[in-house]
């Protein structure tokens, strides 16, 4: 395997997991967790603080390649920003992207979009889920909006061919969105850190605009995820093993490994 990259295979679609960088947050992030809870979840995951990655996806298929989120860009410093080389070692130019699907315009997913005012991926259509097309204004992801000359906003479950299926996850932001394609769930960032969520799925970050709904939302995905069999993958999940099963663990949830 090489580093930063995780695959797996559905259908006619090949999803590369592409691992852009990683964070530690503080623990103001989520401010309403006790602390000797927090201590506790950490350490029996293993982890010495609230760590997390950035992660974009590469789908492939018969129609071409898309890419989900474009990372962080120039906008974390030394800590991202490697999903161009990433995307060099599998052999993809910018130009051969047909297809940008936006889970939502957080700076760690819109950041590598554009480089000196200009389009990163000036071929591809941009998608994404209308109401967050509404909801900025302002910012790298408008900035992004008012360059790209092909902007498709969609709804809950729009068909985006090839088996895959828009999947609107609103309370992060109005219009976060992850894929279905079969058996398997992107669920964009309704789980920041996965020690932390998983046994408290109630437990929001301070990064979600509306920290209610995305609990709510962030509660009902999991279970349908635990429920069906469904295969996961998050875009703050940590790696190397970027895709896995969830099973339902008292009130919460736990990682299973393929």
């Amino acid at each position: 395997m090489t580093e930063g990259v995780d695959r797996y295979s559905i259908g006619g679609v090949e999803v590369i997991c592409l691992t852009d960088g990683g964070t530690v947050f503080g623990e103001e992030v989520f401010a309403t967790l006790d602390a000797d809870a927090r201590a506790a979840r950490l350490d029996k995951a293993g982890l010495d603080g609230i760590r997390s990655e950035f992660n974009a996806y590469v789908l492939r298929h018969a129609g071409g390649i898309d890419l989900v989120d474009t990372g962080c860009g120039a906008h974390f410093g030394a800590k991202a920003g490697h999903l161009a080389s990433l995307l060099a070692h599998l052999g993809i130019a910018e130009g051969d992207v047909g297809r940008v699907i936006y889970t939502h315009l957080h700076r760690d997913h819109v950041g590598g979009s554009m480089r000196e005012g200009a389009l990163v991926y000036p071929r591809a259509e941009v998608l994404l889920h209308a109401a967050e097309a509404a909801h900025w204004t302002e910012g790298l992801g408008a900035e992004m909006l008012a360059a790209s000359e092909r902007v498709t906003t969609l709804k809950d479950g729009a068909d985006l061919g090839h088996g895959i299926a828009l999947w609107h996850l609103p309370g992060h932001t109005p219009g976060h969105c992850g894929l279905r394609i079969g058996n398997l769930a992107l669920v964009g960032d309704i789980v920041h850190s996965e020690a932390l969520q998983l046994p408290e799925p109630g437990l929001s970050p301070v990064y979600d605009t509306d920290g209610a709904q995305a609990a709510t939302t962030r509660r009902g995905a999991l279970e349908r995820i635990a429920r069906e069999g469904l295969v996961w993958s998050g875009s703050h999940m940590l790696g190397p093993l970027k895709f896995a099963r969830l099973a339902a663990v008292g009130e919460g949830f736990a990682r299973v490994t393929l």
